[in-house]
């Protein structure tokens, strides 16, 4: 069976400006999002060729600078100008078809799908369809579609409706099984926390260094941090002394975690810096913005203290390290040259034998503290503590 694939990544005829926003988080598909160490369009390449296609092209509208990184190794990736996307989509559909294809594959990579691909292409041969569509269990379609390369035409003009008209009708493959929309920072959260929890195909990138905890290459955790499983730390990563990471958060790789900085139930996003001393909760965080997921808002920080985003050139990751141990060791090499001493004069050992024993001395008066007025208020004095794991 000689199948070959088109992967697009960009908006269908139904994409209003507000409903392609849905399918983007800042500013990028989360179709090029990574989830636990992949992009997720990395991983749909690999499944496709894990399932018999070996030729695979992305086309997509997307600027290449936000194009993950390992694109060289997953397909032939095309830029298309946005007005030129279905055009592109049509020449390498041509092109296929020239080389002897017996059916091409069309993807519009919106809804994360875990499709069997081999027996959806399996059933389109069989009937020698022109078109089949799969679609979810209430009819939705899912924009995956097998093609024909003996009915250019049918081809021609689907792409020419961006996926949402037929020429004369097509054949329709019903799924059932796991579907992610991925329209809104939940979904994509939720895709970590089921891959996590091992419910779905994707799998962590890295090693599981204790049950539950993934870490991938490089990544650097503080023997004062603590990792609660299920948990996923991604290449690169940094995770400070005195943080705490849990309930399913996933750290995308290059994610700088600060010193005392608590990460519950959050999706990071690749490049993000948490500051010192937060508590990052139910979230999806990166390129300065947090997406609040109970109260579904988002914040964009100005403070680099808080959140902000670590460059992506490792030389310049490795400059800013040495500017800041630059300035540690001569701050403390000055304060130990000029800083007044603390110690106390020690006393001779003659005076310290005839002095007598502190413990035979008047115990100092206890102080009683006066009745508290009951105003309905905490005491000042009263210190809560918020408990994580139970290791």
């Amino acid at each position: 069976m000689d199948v070959k694939a088109i992967i697009v990544v960009g908006p269908h005829v139904d994409a209003s400006a507000e409903l392609h926003a849905c399918e983007q988080i800042t500013k990028s598909p989360y179709a090029l999002a990574d989830v636990l160490g992949r992009a997720l369009v990395f991983r749909i390449v690999d499944r496709i060729k894990q399932q018999g296609i070996s030729s695979v092209a992305v086309v997509t509208d997307v600027s290449t600078e936000k194009w993950p990184l390992g694109t060289a190794v997953h397909g032939k990736w095309i830029h298309a100008a946005e007005d030129q996307l279905w055009k592109t989509v049509e020449h390498f559909f041509n092109v296929f078809s020239q080389e002897g294809a017996e059916a091409v594959l069309l993807i519009r990579l919106g809804a994360y799908v875990e499709l069997d691909y081999k027996d959806f292409l399996g059933l389109h041969l069989d009937r020698q369809a022109r078109i089949t569509a799969a679609i979810d269990g209430t009819g939705v379609p899912l924009d995956i579609y097998a093609l024909n390369p003996a009915s250019p035409a049918d081809a021609t003009f689907l792409f020419q409706h961006q996926l949402r008209q037929f020429r004369d009708g097509c054949d329709f493959y019903s799924f059932t099984g796991y579907i992610n929309r991925l329209s809104s920072p939940n979904h994509l959260r939720q895709l970590a926390i089921e891959g996590l929890m091992r419910r779905i195909q994707i799998e962590p990138e890295g090693e599981q260094i204790k049950p539950g905890v993934w870490v991938g290459r490089g990544a650097q955790i503080h023997k004062r941090a603590r990792i609660l499983s299920p948990a996923f730390i991604g290449a690169g990563s940094r995770v400070r002394a005195a943080a705490v990471i849990t309930r399913c958060s996933a750290l995308e790789h290059h994610t700088v975690v600060d010193c005392g900085t608590v990460v519950e139930n959050v999706s990071t996003l690749p490049y993000t810096y948490l500051g010192a001393g937060l508590d990052v909760t139910h979230s999806v965080v990166g390129h300065n913005k947090l997406f609040n997921l109970k109260r579904g808002i988002e914040v964009e920080f100005s403070d680099p203290r808080l959140i902000s985003e670590v460059t992506s050139h490792a030389p310049l990751r490795a400059l800013g390290s040495l500017v800041s141990l630059a300035g540690f060791f001569p701050a403390q090499f000055l304060r130990g040259l000029f800083a007044s001493s603390q110690r106390e004069q020690s006393t001779s050992l003659p005076e310290a034998v005839a002095a007598p024993a502190a413990a035979l001395e008047s115990p100092a008066p206890i102080k009683v503290p006066a009745p508290a007025v009951d105003t309905g208020e905490f005491p000042s004095q009263l210190v809560i503590a918020r408990r994580y794991g139970n290791e």
